[in-house]
């Protein structure tokens, strides 16, 4: 926990070290393994910057390289602290970065800037439906590592027992937003494409 807190401090004082020196920062957000706290000793800062002039990518970039030169950073260097900065400019609400926006929504941190939110106080979940896998070999992999299956009359958990995810039909799933990029990684290591739905609901919805 401690490391993760340092790890976000971190991002602070880099957060302040840009604002400070360019105008057109709307936002700043963390985002990644370190907001979902599940980073390790190979993770970036993950942040993004929301702004609607894209010509600050090169500036933003300059000051990144400046900023490894600073007294601030190298006192973070000291205490263990130097992680590799990945930093992604743009307009949060372009099409372009939808995934990306789903988990902001749930697991950033807003370093600068004002909260927007158009949905207060609600529970959010991902709508996975995964049809048409082929061949049938892939297909049944598939689903007994996402719905688990019963061997020796035992039941082996599939992830979306880990996720507390519910089987809505036979290719749809629904799950916490905050845990879907589980289900999404999962899929993407198989070159699996699935449609996604956004979803929001005022009560928690269990199986």
């Amino acid at each position: 926990m401690q490391k993760r807190n340092e790890s976000i401090s971190y991002a602070m004082d880099f957060s302040s070290y840009l604002i400070k020196s360019v105008e057109g920062i709307e936002r700043i957000i963390l985002h990644g393994s370190i907001s979902r706290g599940d980073f390790d000793e190979k993770s970036d800062i993950d942040l993004f910057i929301d702004t609607t002039n894209k010509k600050l990518e090169k500036t933003i970039s300059k000051l990144k390289e400046d900023y490894s030169k600073t007294e601030v950073y190298k006192k973070w260097k000291l205490k263990g602290i130097e992680m590799k900065i990945s930093i992604i400019v743009g307009k949060l609400e372009d099409k372009e970065w939808a995934n990306l926006k789903r988990a902001i929504t749930t697991t950033g941190i807003l370093l600068y800037g004002k909260l927007k939110s158009n949905v207060e106080k609600t529970n959010q979940y991902i709508l996975f439906s995964i049809e048409n896998i082929r061949p049938d070999k892939k297909r049944v992999a598939i689903h007994r590592k996402i719905y688990g299956y019963t061997f020796n009359g035992k039941k082996v958990p599939g992830l979306i027992d880990e996720i507390n995810g519910i089987k809505l039909g036979k290719n749809i799933i629904l799950v916490p937003a905050q845990y879907s990029h589980k289900i999404k990684d999962y899929l993407k290591s198989k070159k699996v494409v699935p449609k996604i739905y956004d979803l929001w609901s005022d009560v928690e919805i269990k199986s």
